[in-house]
């Protein structure tokens, strides 16, 4: 037999005659190796391709990566938490400026200092598409569109293997598309995609939100009810949000309308848990149910926090001569110490963080990723612009700031790392 260069790449071991070392030790070393050289010894003969095809193998290659990142916790390099998809402008800047495709960037490591880039194949169709969440190294990718140029569309994307499915189409198409959300079943090894809309204000007096769960196991969707207390429905998801997956559950915030003649608003997060497929609420804390879900000088977002879940306000937003001038903004952070019981809202932190104007999400150690403003002298006075930002992590309990070398502004701060999932799906594209 001829030896490729593949198979001379290989380890003497692994160069031996098939005969000489058993099988199950050969699948339980590849199962343990990052996921570039495994793609690579597909080519080395029909069996291992065959092996490492497996729903078997990948799951089981995704738990050994999972231990050894357990293990080296504190080694946060195979991890990714700033990502970047491009849209349609974008890319055609980079098609015209180089030969080069555009690509899906991913900040990785604790340091910020290592950045990856992914080819974005040509066939995923997309232009204006945000990253909804990420699990496994699996990305779901939404186009929101704009009901005449755009189809609404969603992708489940893994950038390490170059391959990618189109999610079929839903079936209420006659409503807007408010929200969504990205979530993993770890007990059924599935992956679900929810999805949720509004009527149009003209079609229904008293607007009341619907869903549709997408399952990858089924490759189907299925209609949800959002069934609350009694006369209370939601009527607002925050625009275009994506959910925050903690505790098997996604949250997002919401305002509810309560009473059949009058209706009292006030905001809730509405919870789905994926082992059931039911939705839930929970209530804020302090008193934020009863404020605006939207305030020019007070943003507010549910995150995950070291684990747990968390309610994150910034506030302060004051306009000025030549730009934005922000006083020091307040942070605070309120985090559940027992999920899903109220009393255990605890605020963590109050903190000021300066002139914070985006918030992106959270590391697994605390830290919140978010855009700052660029300072610069104006006479007398420290003026802010906001077409040069920065984006900084911010440690609430130390204070200490560290400005990232990130050039493009992420779409998402979850947390990437490579795996061979959907790898054995016929129906995934590759590219």
């Amino acid at each position: 037999m001829q030896e490729t260069g593949e198979h001379r790449s290989l380890p003497p071991f692994l160069r031996r005659r098939n005969t000489d070392v058993p099988i199950d030790i050969v699948h339980n070393i590849l199962a343990r190796l990052p996921v570039k050289p495994v793609m690579r010894f597909r080519c080395v003969c029909k069996s291992w391709d065959s092996s490492i095809t497996t729903p078997n193998f990948i799951s089981t290659h995704l738990n050994n990566n999972k231990i050894i990142n357990n293990v080296n916790k504190d080694d946060d390099d195979h991890h990714g938490y700033l990502l970047h998809m491009p849209n349609v402008i974008t890319r055609t800047m980079y098609s015209s400026s180089s030969s080069s495709n555009p690509v899906c960037t991913v900040v990785c490591d604790r340091t910020f200092n290592r950045i990856s880039e992914y080819p974005i194949p040509s066939d995923l169709l997309i232009n204006f598409a945000e990253i909804v969440g990420s699990f496994n190294g699996l990305l779901c990718l939404a186009e929101y569109g704009n009901g005449a140029t755009y189809d609404e569309v969603i992708y489940l994307w893994n950038p390490s293997i170059r391959k990618f499915k189109r999610l079929p189409r839903t079936r209420l198409s006659q409503y807007d598309w408010d929200a969504t959300g990205f979530a993993y079943h770890s007990e059924r090894d599935d992956y679900k995609v929810v999805k949720i809309y509004s009527p149009s204000s003209n079609r229904i007096k008293r607007p009341e939100v619907e869903a549709e769960v997408y399952s990858l196991s089924s490759d189907s969707w299925t209609r949800v009810g959002i069934s609350l207390r009694p006369n209370v429905v939601v009527s607002k998801v925050k625009d275009y949000s994506s959910a925050s997956f903690v505790n098997g559950a996604l949250h997002w915030l919401v305002c509810v309308s309560e009473g059949e003649v009058e209706f009292r608003n006030r905001k809730i997060i509405l919870s789905f848990d994926v082992d059931d497929d039911k939705f839930g609420e929970i209530a804020l804390p302090g008193g934020h149910g009863l404020k605006r879900l939207h305030s020019e000088r007070f943003k507010e977002n549910l995150a995950v926090f070291k684990g747990k879940l968390a309610f994150i306000t910034f506030g302060n937003r004051e306009f000025f001569y030549l730009g934005d001038s922000i006083r020091p903004c307040q942070c605070v952070i309120w985090v559940m110490e027992e999920y899903g019981v109220c009393e255990s809202w605890n605020k963590l932190f109050s903190v000021r963080l300066g002139e914070v104007d985006c918030f992106f999400g959270c590391t697994r150690f605390g830290e919140l990723l978010v855009q700052k403003a660029f300072k610069f002298k104006y006479g007398a006075s420290e003026v802010l612009r906001w077409n040069n930002c920065v984006i900084a992590s911010l440690d609430p309990e130390t204070l200490h700031e560290k400005y990232l070398g990130v050039q493009h502004l992420p779409n998402i701060a979850t947390t990437f790392e490579e795996s061979l999932v959907i790898l054995d799906r016929a129906d995934g594209q590759s590219g």
